[in-house]
């Protein structure tokens, strides 16, 4: 932990310190499962298995009072950090099993990491969220235009049937349906368009949005 670059930079520690944010372990071990989760994960998962291997060797005995094999170890690792148990290997001493509690514990916690890691990955990026709004937006676009010009022609053709006193006629109520319903369809892809503008403005956007008015505040002042 001293090592880190993190810890040593005092500008870093400044920082956090005016920010009530403390430069802990906790603190880096959260930042580097930002920056290299798959690595970080990877090299859990390997101390853990060696570390919890040796320790199952060393704590737990056979009926002949001896160590078991570092395979057999190994295996009741796995299967106990899988949380599968097929029950053909098990620890018997009060010391094993503590240490299969803690290696049960341990894969939990690192199945919750892996999840999270995977559902970071499966998420999308910055720049592919604004082609895949760009994409929607179009579509919505052409959408819009297409119900505008079904209000237009259908709002003339109410109003020729009225001129021509025919509204009591089957294609004036058609044509009235068809009027509201385009309306209603516009309506809701305007909202659909509202949504989507909502769901692409993150962070960043807020903070240009944000400078971009103190600096119209300061001109006016």
């Amino acid at each position: 932990m001293l090592h880190s670059h993190l810890v040593r930079d005092i500008t870093l520690r400044s920082f956090g310190y005016l920010n009530h944010v403390a430069v802990d372990l906790y603190f880096l071990i959260k930042t580097y499962l930002e920056q290299w989760p798959t690595r970080c994960l990877f090299t859990f998962c390997i101390t853990g298995f060696l570390i919890g291997s040796w320790s199952l060797r060393a704590c737990d005995y056979k009926i002949t009072r001896e160590h078991m094999s570092f395979s057999d170890a190994m295996w009741l690792f796995i299967i106990t950090f899988t949380t599968v148990g097929y029950g053909d290997l098990y620890p018997t001493t009060y010391c094993g099993r503590s240490i299969a509690a803690l290696i049960g514990l341990f894969g939990l916690i690192l199945s919750a990491l892996l999840i999270a890691i995977i559902a970071q990955k499966l998420l999308l990026t910055r720049d592919e969220k604004y082609v895949h709004t760009f994409v929607l937006n179009t579509k919505l676009i052409r959408n819009r235009r297409n119900y505008a010009a079904n209000v237009i022609k259908f709002a003339i053709k109410v109003w020729y049937l009225k001129q021509q006193n025919k509204h009591t006629s089957f294609q004036y109520f058609q044509a009235h349906r068809k009027l509201f319903g385009s309306i209603h369809h516009f309506q809701k892809i305007r909202q659909e368009q509202r949504n989507l503008d909502d769901q692409c403005v993150g962070f960043i956007e807020l903070m240009a949005l944000q400078q971009k008015t103190n600096l119209q505040a300061k001109e006016t002042i």
